[in-house]
């Protein structure tokens, strides 16, 4: 029996000492099994190593293990513990339960049940406690020890509760993961294969209790241990020292074997220190810069290294993705100019998870092949989405979201097509609920035929289908964990689920992917594993769906698919703490910042730092406080940067992912201090090269963007050049020569002048065209939005909601009936009083809402509310109309008046040069006529429910023909109706309805405020008996009245008696102009549609462009940027300028025309 450590510091050649003692050993005395024991994740790499050192390249009796795999192998031999041992998964399940039974007893934690994150906290002091053999009696004492009132007496309380409740439910069925160590210990004293074998122990930091107590064990059966520990040379080993030294640990560690070794009368060798080559430790001869920083780093006094080096470099970035195309670009240049291969080269973070995700979609970029060294969650999986959605569907009684969370989880076997096709038909139609989709739905929507409705049947059958049995089980009554969970299993086969993952499996190795393959080859075992867990732990336990699905939940999140390296030459990205690397001569250190390097303190778990103090005193052992795990970083940290022969790189950020500035790492100081003569290389804004823009997309995004430039000569200073050898690069590549071209073809792509023949117009939008002014609107606005709305009638899909023109429908419905029931009841606006207008108004509310869309203002509580928003408002809009009706002599004289070409109205046939006729269809929200001895004057009102403003300038454009358009057919079915009369436009006007809010006063004073919000806008007839017949305010014995402004009209008059700039008026003769006018438009418009002009032509007017809202941009594909791409840029004249074209003048008074 004998102790053997061999110690050096890190790169000193330990385990290469150790192996090929092992080798030498095992080939020598080949009766003796010699054990290897190393940490579970090492246990492959260091098979591998065994194998390619050995002379026979085969290690028949050199066993390679870990901790829990030695545990394994001697039970199997001595027998006698039956257990099955509860992993993580199932202890997280456990516990989840016992919490929620154990909730009312508990003091401190009652609160934090469903906190995300407590139960692995939980978990974590639990697995603790049973590491470091903290049995109950233990906790006992450390609750005896501290202060009954304080809070860490509570929490102990309620860890005791938990620890017993725990313990309870295992008791004779199970036994945890830390627990086996136990178990190995008093199997040791059994065990034949361990007397007399060779026990070695490598890679370890250092041991837990309970491991310290195998290892006593050990040492006293077998016949040699030999253990490496990781110390530096010129260390006191004879003294553990302070906590906060770099090899407190591998001191402490030293110390506690040599008192075992005593304790059971083992002799104790000498240790052994590999021989250095030439004064320097095995892995730095070719890099004395990298022997320097293991010989100095995190030592006191140390020693500066001012030679001249390059073996290490310190790189500030702008954010982490920039790190890693930073790293992409250094690996390319080793790999294509230095000749390194990549698994020469590896990259650590102290946030593998932040680095993995962004590393893995850049190496994909540019091929080079990777190895992250973390565990996949199967979350995203689309057999988990499947599940955990079916259940989703059940609990939320099929409602949208969850319906096609499961439709789209990827394992049915209905295409995309038909899924979007019910989808459409499921939002349109508002489908809600098991029963409806239990039944072939009924109802035809606006346009269908009845073979799509059975269509869309036929895809409903196929959907349920696949759930109907599953879901007779899971809904209703709560039922046991057993049933769920059989229930599922049962749906998993008849859906067919492992021949799915199969082929997934297949089409990922076919395609390269073989991470992806393997963790589709692993899923389907998973979940069947966590079923029986499940099951086995508490089948029998009677829950809620919801809460069945939490659990699930909770194991899902649990489980992690172990990949391995899927080749030999690849980079490995890893973890600080748990990546062992091996044989590296390029190593990154990435996102050297405070909060990664130390790691930011979290919450510290159930305990915080202070308590762990407080807890030291009661003499019972637990695991180190957050401030001791520091100085354990900077082990890891040590061991890290030295594992590297040639280069270290490290690379920092100044700005984290929410934006905020972040700070250096400490270690950037420490390191700059060792090295004088060391700088940080500013990355932030790299110098232009071509390696640098190659980056990782071949130089894609560079290259494109100085196409753009090109022609516009936008570079920087020596882009340009740089762009150059980049074209030629690609100019010369074969391979990438086309794509080249279509770069260049797409970057100055022109779409060609569009147009469609006039038969295929004719066919599209039929003989003779008919249309709304608005349609011609939109084809002013584009030719080619128009042609895709009204030629192709693309429309976006239809969905069972509310909307803002659902709003804008309903109060116009409201306002119609609203003058229906004044009309049936024989009164005019001003005939009714303020309670019987209110009540008059709920009345149609309530009549329109009931009736509107398929009862969708019924559907949710949000539209109930929206309901009584609509009353509220409804309520404002009819007092403020009345009070502007009121205010002059104008009278309603017709609503939701139609006009159509039908009709025997001039205004609705437009005349084409073809010889046809275009037809106009629309309807005027409100006509008001005045009658004065032989003349009608008429204006109208269209209700707007947003804001909208009468522009001249975009109706000289064609933009905003709609009232012009409505007042003509509104004087010409006037006239029909009266024609001996004059008929005289008097005004055209929006109304916008809307709910303002005005400024504290008198009750009068808010009225007039809130009058003047809702006043209407237009265009008046600047005609004095015309201003005073619409508001009275300007009347004053029949002559227009100085100095008052209009709360209805956008009227003003100056002290003068003239009307202001800011007043909208035009002459009677300008109205007839712009009637005239809009005419022509419309001609112009129409003639250029029925030619089958269909140009991607989008306005730009100011700030405004026709694409702001357009819901055709992604088909047009129209970008301003590129330089095929122009608006239609239109001027910005102003209304007098517009005036003068319309009337045909071209700005010259008369005394000017004479020379004057």
């Amino acid at each position: 029996m004998a102790l053997q450590l061999i110690l050096g510091g890190s790169g000193a050649g330990k385990s290469h000492y150790l192996y090929e003692t092992m080798i030498r050993s095992s080939m020598e005395q080949k009766d003796c099994i010699h054990y290897v024991i190393v940490p579970e994740q090492f246990t492959m790499s260091t098979q591998k190593d065994f194998v390619m050192m050995h002379p026979n390249h085969g290690i028949m009796n050199i066993d390679i293990l870990s901790f829990m795999r030695l545990s394994y192998r001697i039970l199997e031999e001595v027998g006698g513990e039956e257990r099955p041992v509860l992993e993580d998964t199932g202890k997280t399940l456990i516990l989840r339960n016992i919490l929620e039974q154990k909730k009312e007893e508990l003091i401190y934690f009652k609160g934090n049940i469903k906190r995300p994150g407590f139960v692995d906290e939980v978990k974590s002091f639990l697995s603790e406690l049973y590491q470091y053999s903290v049995k109950e009696e233990d906790l006992e004492q450390m609750i005896e020890q501290v202060n009954p009132g304080s809070m860490l007496y509570k929490k102990l309380k309620d860890i005791q509760t938990i620890y017993d409740g725990f313990q309870s439910y295992l008791k004779e069925k199970y036994i945890t993961t830390e627990e086996l160590m136990d178990v190995l210990y008093e199997a040791l004293e059994q065990s034949e294969k361990i007397r007399n074998s060779v026990i070695c122990f490598d890679g370890f930091t250092g041991f837990t209790p309970s491991q310290y107590q195998v290892l006593e064990r050990l040492m006293e059966y077998a016949r040699d241990v030999y253990i490496t520990v990781t110390i530096d040379e010129r260390e006191d080993i004879s003294r553990v020292g302070e906590p906060f030294k770099l090899f407190h640990l591998s001191k402490k560690t030293i110390h506690k074997l040599y008192e075992l070794a005593d304790k059971k009368n083992v002799w104790i060798k000498e240790p052994i220190y590999p021989e250095k080559v030439n004064g320097t430790l095995y892995r730095f001869v070719k890099s004395p810069a990298l022997g320097a920083l293991e010989q100095n780093l995190f030592r006191y006094p140390f020693y500066s290294y001012k030679k001249e080096q390059k073996d290490i470099t310190i790189h500030a970035l702008r954010d982490q993705k920039s790190e890693v195309e930073f790293l992409v670009r250094k690996i390319l240049h080793l790999v294509r100019e230095d000749g390194y291969r990549y698994r020469d080269i590896a990259a650590v973070s102290g946030d593998v998870e932040g680095y993995g995700r962004l590393i893995d979609g850049e190496f994909k970029k540019v091929g080079i092949p990777c190895f992250i060294d973390s565990k996949r969650a199967i979350m995203g999986n689309p057999y988990i989405k499947c599940l955990d959605s079916l259940l989703e569907m059940v609990i939320r009684n099929f409602d949208y979201e969850s319906v096609f969370h499961y439709m789209r989880s990827g394992m049915l076997d209905i295409n995309r097509e038909k899924i979007d096709q019910l989808e459409n038909y499921v939002l349109a139609a508002g489908i809600r609920g098991y029963r409806k989709y239990s039944n072939p739905f009924e109802k035809c929507l606006r346009d269908m035929e009845q073979e799509e409705l059975e269509e869309i049947n036929r895809i409903r059958e196929q959907f349920f289908s696949t759930i109907k049995t599953a879901v007779s089980v899971l809904k209703g009554e709560k039922k046991t964990i057993l049933a769920y969970s059989k229930a599922l299993y049962e749906f998993s086969i008849d859906l067919k689920v492992f021949e799915k993952l199969e082929q997934f499996e297949q089409q990922f190795e076919t395609a390269g992917d073989l991470l992806s393959a393997k963790e589709y080859g692993q899923i389907y075992t998973s979940v069947m594993e966590l079923f029986e867990r499940l099951t086995s732990l508490m089948g029998e336990e009677i829950v809620s769906l919801k809460e069945y699905r939490e659990l699930l939940l909770t194991g899902f999140r649990e489980v992690e698919v172990g990949l391995i390296p899927a080749g030999v030459d690849q980079i490995v990205v890893g973890d600080i703490e748990r990546t062992r690397l091996k044989d590296i001569k390029v190593l990154f250190l990435l996102g050297v910042n405070d909060g990664i390097i130390p790691k930011s303190g979290d919450s510290g778990g159930i305990l915080s730092d202070v308590e762990r103090d407080l807890l030291k005193e009661t003499k019972v052992e637990i695991a180190p406080t957050k401030r001791e795990n520091i100085y354990t970083e900077q082990f890891y940290l040590y061991l890290n940067l030295t594992k590297p022969q040639k280069r270290l790189y490290l690379t920092f950020s100044s700005i984290g992912n929410d934006g905020k500035k972040k700070k250096q790492s400490y270690l950037i100081g420490r390191i700059l201090n060792l090295f004088p003569n060391l700088e940080v290389i500013d990355e932030r804004e790299p110098e232009v090269t071509i390696e640098a823009v190659l980056g990782t997309d071949k130089g894609q995004t560079f290259l494109l963007d100085g196409i753009r430039k090109y022609g516009k000569d936008e570079f920087l200073t020596g882009e340009k050049e740089i762009w150059k050898q980049l074209y030629s690069w690609y100019w010369e590549k074969k391979e990438l020569n086309q794509e080249l071209v279509s770069y260049v073809e797409a970057s100055y792509y022109k779409p060609r002048k569009s147009e469609i023949s006039r038969a295929v117009a004719k066919a599209l939008y039929g003989s003779p065209m008919v249309g709304s002014v608005t349609r011609l609107e939109q084809y002013a606005a584009c030719a080619y939005a128009h042609f895709l709305s009204y030629g192709l009638r693309l429309k976006e899909r239809e969905e069972f909601k509310l909307t803002l023109p659902d709003l804008g429908t309903i109060f116009h419905a409201v306002l119609e009936l609203y003058a229906k029931e004044l009309k049936k009841q024989n009164k005019n606006w001003n005939d009714v009083s303020k309670e019987e207008r209110e009540q008059l108004v709920e009345k149609c509310v309530t009549e329109v809402t009931e009736e509107y869309g398929n009862t969708i203002l019924k559907s949710s509580g949000r539209n109930e509310y929206v309901i009584r928003r609509i009353e509220r408002i409804a309520k404002r809009t009819l007092w403020a109309l009345t009070e502007q009706v009121s205010k002059g002599d104008f009278v309603p004289l017709g609503y939701e008046m139609k006009f159509s070409y039908m009709e025997d109205i001039e205004a609705t046939h437009v005349p084409l040069s073809n010889g046809e006729t275009m037809g106009l269809i629309g309807r005027i929200d409100r006509l008001d006529t005045y009658e004065d001895g032989n003349s009608v004057y008429v204006k109208v009102i269209d209700y707007k429910s947003g804001k909208k403003v009468f522009n001249i300038v975009d109706l000289y454009y064609g933009l905003e023909m709609q009232l012009v358009v409505y007042l003509d057919a509104a004087m010409e079915q006037v006239q029909k109706n009266d024609p001996e009369k004059e008929v005289i436009p008097a005004g055209i006007f929006y109304y916008g309805i809307d709910d303002p809010i005005v400024g504290k006063g008198t009750s009068q004073q808010i009225s007039s405020s809130l009058l003047k919000e809702l006043r209407v806008n237009g265009l008046v007839n600047e005609e004095e008996e015309v201003v005073c017949h619409m508001d009275s305010d300007f009347n004053v014995d029949g002559k227009l009245a100085p100095s008052v402004k209009s709360d209805v009209i956008p009227v003003e008059t100056l002290k003068s008696g003239l009307f202001s700039k800011n007043s909208s008026v035009a002459s009677r003769k300008d109205f007839h102009q712009l009637v005239a006018y809009t005419k022509q438009l419309m001609k112009q418009f129409g003639d250029e549609i029925i030619a089958g002009k269909t140009e991607i032509n989008p306005y730009k007017l100011g700030d405004k462009t026709a694409c702001d809202y357009c819901n055709y941009q992604g088909i047009c594909g129209f970008d301003a940027r590129s330089q095929g791409f122009q608006y239609r840029e239109l001027e910005e004249k102003e209304k007098e300028e517009i005036w003068r074209q319309l009337n045909g003048e071209d700005g010259m008074d008369e005394g000017t025309k004479k020379g004057n």
